[in-house]
């Protein structure tokens, strides 16, 4: 299969690529930062990006598929967390979290799904505290950002069933990278869920398109 990955340069992201190269899938790789396209080892298509313009996501798009000629899925890793109650939080905060973490989706799945054939999937990283009101009103910004994540999966299952085109929202708990674990000094490590976890269920929805979009569960020992 031939898969557009964003947040090529992240944690996440990086897994993501690792376990779909080992299984013989081609990369279109969208990183942040031109500096960390240089790698010579990388044996995959890059593209340093802002996501949050929507001329270059659609680029991108573009670029990919004329180099693969189709594009049978992407697994769209780029966001941010900000913590904040409703008394903390003020309506840039949110809105600097929606363009981190929905802008750089919808940006690319819109034209996506112009270029995308039929079976395809279409992967989004939602967010714990969503699923649970009381752990939401600790993140506002952040969870009211995600939550539209989960609606455009809705959006996506609902408008494209019949292209038989899906898509899966992941929901991890805390993930196992060096910022959270600085970030968290105290806390117990070994009931995170790693990277190479949520690549390897990734990759098992890939390999099992007849398991139709959904809230992927992701939580490790939590």
């Amino acid at each position: 299969m031939n898969i557009v990955v964003s947040g090529a340069d992240g944690n996440l992201g990086s897994a993501v690529i690792d376990n779909l190269k080992s299984e013989g899938h081609k990369i279109f790789g969208l990183f942040g930062f031109e500096k960390n396209t240089q790698n010579p080892e990388d044996d995959f298509q890059k593209v340093a990006i802002d996501l949050m313009d929507p001329k270059a996501a659609k680029n991108a798009v573009n670029k990919a598929h004329d180099k693969y000629g189709e594009i049978n899925g992407a697994v769209l890793t780029v966001g941010g967390y900000a913590g904040g109650g409703i008394k903390d939080v003020s309506i840039e905060d949110i809105h600097k979290q929606i363009k981190l973490n929905f802008d750089t989706a919808f940006n690319l799945v819109k034209p996506l799904l112009e270029k995308m054939p039929k079976g395809s999937q279409i992967f989004l990283i939602g967010a714990k505290p969503v699923l649970s009101p009381s752990d939401l009103k600790n993140v506002v910004s952040y969870g009211l950002a995600k939550q539209l994540i989960f609606s455009l999966a809705d959006i996506i299952n609902a408008d494209f069933s019949e292209h038989q085109i899906s898509a899966h929202v992941v929901v991890p708990s805390i993930i196992d990278t060096p910022p959270n674990r600085e970030a968290m000094p105290d806390m117990n490590f070994d009931n995170w869920v790693k990277p190479e976890q949520i690549a390897q269920t990734i990759m098992h929805y890939f390999n099992h398109p007849e398991l139709r979009g959904g809230v992927i569960k992701a939580f490790g020992n939590m």
